[in-house]
């Protein structure tokens, strides 16, 4: 029978008594154990907020290329600005290099640091460069903000119930994320004029290097699947109100392969419909404090099952992954 992605009400978690918590904490392991995604119901996110910020996506991907070029990233792996789809090509992280993906995307990270010296560190060039905002549209900042904040608060509500489906303590994840370095791409498939190259997608088949990945997109054609075990592509459902979740390599470390780290991609639209069938993304990457330690959970390992991975920095297995997907670099886009 072929797996499907499921789609869990998170509502309960918080409102209600124990066996809720512990049925809604099981029902998530069980997603991340089978197939590494599912659909979250019941959160806290406004659509209201999702709404707002597509709209101003849509705005900046209108704006002709040399505009855009304006608010281009200053350096590869900061995931701040504009960046064009030949900057990264994910399919190297798979040792593979089919053509760049069909897609371009705007991206922004963390905005309050105060007096904090831990965000002056070495680790800040890349992990915390300033946000780069185009002069146009002018309300995509604020709009950003929000949606940022109130991805920040899904994501420690998504962290209790990942405690409790762990076993682990309450607050176990608290002091690993409260420094975070979780950024948001806005990601725009455009309308395909020309044929593909082969083995040409909107977005390669790859692993999420980070520790969640949550994920707001629209109802338009050539859409995100994921590989079953059996190794069939399973389309993600499109659920009204719905956020995608799928956890990346760092959760899948910390649970020594218990949760999977799902392969996914987003496949193109079919040459036969007319009409637009251009797609819009927005995605949080949810990354842990640079200086935490990802290293296997105590319940995740015994005699038989030891662990995996050896322990790293959550900073610098980010930093090994940038590399590879853009081929080795880490240089000024203005040196390129």
């Amino acid at each position: 029978m072929t797996a499907a992605v499921p789609v869990i009400d998170i509502s309960g978690f918080a409102q209600g008594d124990e066996a809720a918590r512990t049925r809604i904490a099981k029902q998530v392991s069980t997603a991340l154990e089978e197939i590494g995604f599912l659909v979250v119901q019941g959160h806290n996110v406004n659509p209201k907020s999702i709404a707002a910020l597509r709209e101003q996506a849509w705005g900046f991907f209108d704006l002709p290329l040399a505009e855009k070029m304006c608010s281009r990233k200053p350096i590869k792996g900061s995931f701040r600005g504009y960046v064009t789809a030949d900057d990264e090509n994910l399919t190297y992280m798979q040792n593979e290099a089919a053509p760049s993906d069909l897609k371009e995307f705007f991206g922004f990270g963390k905005f309050d640091y105060g007096d904090d010296p831990y965000y002056r560190q070495s680790f800040a060039d890349l992990a915390f460069t300033p946000n780069i905002w185009p002069e146009q549209p002018f309300d995509l900042k604020p709009a950003a903000m929000q949606f940022y904040r109130e991805m920040e608060s899904l994501t420690e509500q998504i962290l209790r119930i990942f405690e409790k489906g762990l076993g682990l303590d309450q607050g176990f994840f608290r002091d690993k994320f409260f420094r975070h370095a979780s950024t948001v791409r806005l990601l725009n498939y455009p309308n395909q004029a020309e044929d593909p190259l082969p083995g040409q997608l909107r977005c390669g088949a790859h692993y999420d290097f980070t520790a969640i990945t949550l994920l707001a997109v629209d109802n338009a054609p050539g859409g995100l699947q994921v590989q079953s075990r059996a190794g069939d592509w399973i389309d993600i459902p499109l659920v009204d109100n719905g956020i995608v979740l799928n956890i990346g390599d760092l959760m899948a470390n910390w649970t020594n392969d218990l949760w999977r780290s799902g392969l996914h991609r987003v496949v193109n639209p079919p040459r036969d419909i007319r009409g637009s069938t251009r797609r819009l993304s927005l995605v949080y990457f949810v990354n842990p404090n640079y200086d935490a330690i990802i290293e296997c959970l105590p319940g995740c390992q015994d005699a038989s099952h030891p662990a995996l991975y050896a322990p790293v920095k959550a900073g610098e297995h980010r930093v090994q992954k940038i590399l590879t997907a853009t081929s080795g670099q880490l240089v000024s886009d203005a040196a390129e």
